[in-house]
Order: structure tokens, then C-alpha cells, then sequence
């Protein structure tokens, strides 16, 4: 298991129950609209498809900085883990193995439904 699995699993533990609602919430939602610039980016010839997709991930990681910066502290925080989620999702994209993102897409799928 890899690094972004790894995470993606933190995230999921730490939003489960009766109270994480709101998290699993925002972590649906972010997830739904970085599916979509995904797939824009998947359609773009090579180098601009590689540009797009460091644009992606640079976005994931400012996101995840501005959550810590205003006091997440946990995997259970709603805007850092939404942001997490997306991140470890796009890392395997551009650097994992096929094997790593088919895990990787199977608990995106997950955390996207659940959050519903």
C-alpha cells in the first residue's frame, strides 16, 4: 500500500460516525468537482495535459495549506481533508502505478458516495 492509499484510508477512518457528517459532505463535493477537471484534462494533447495536471495538484496542495493555515489539525477536518483527498487522488494520476490508482479510484468512488 502506498502513500496516497495510505491517506485516503486516515481520511476515511477519521470520517466515519454520527458526527463527521459535514466532512464527508465536503469531501463528496470536492471530489465531484475535480472528477469533471479531470476529465477535461485527460482530453488535452500531451503537454498541455501534463500542465493541467500539475495546475490541479498545485490547486489541491494551496487548498490543503489554507485549511492547516486557519486551524485543521486532524483528518477529520472537513476543507483539509476534502483537499487531502483530491491531492493523494491526483499524485497517483500523474505519478502512481495502474495498479496503485485503481486502489486509489476505488476509495475515491467510496468517499465520493458516502458523502451524499
Amino acid at each position: 500500500m502506498g502513500f496516497n492509499e495510505e491517506e485516503l484510508k486516515k481520511i476515511e477512518n477519521a470520517t466515519a460516525g454520527w458526527f463527521k457528517k459535514s466532512a464527508r459532505t465536503a469531501i463528496s463535493k470536492a471530489i465531484s468537482a475535480l472528477r469533471l477537471k479531470i476529465e477535461r484534462a485527460k482530453m488535452l494533447p500531451q503537454p498541455q495535459q501534463q500542465a493541467a495536471f500539475k495546475e490541479l495538484v498545485d490547486n489541491a496542495t494551496e487548498s490543503r495549506h489554507r485549511a492547516i493555515q486557519s486551524g485543521a489539525n486532524s483528518y477529520n477536518h472537513s476543507d483539509w481533508a476534502a483537499a487531502a483527498a483530491c491531492e493523494s487522488w491526483l499524485h497517483e494520476i500523474v505519478g502512481g502505478t495502474e495498479d496503485g490508482l485503481m486502489r486509489i479510484e476505488g476509495l475515491i468512488n467510496k468517499l465520493e458516495r458516502r458523502g451524499r
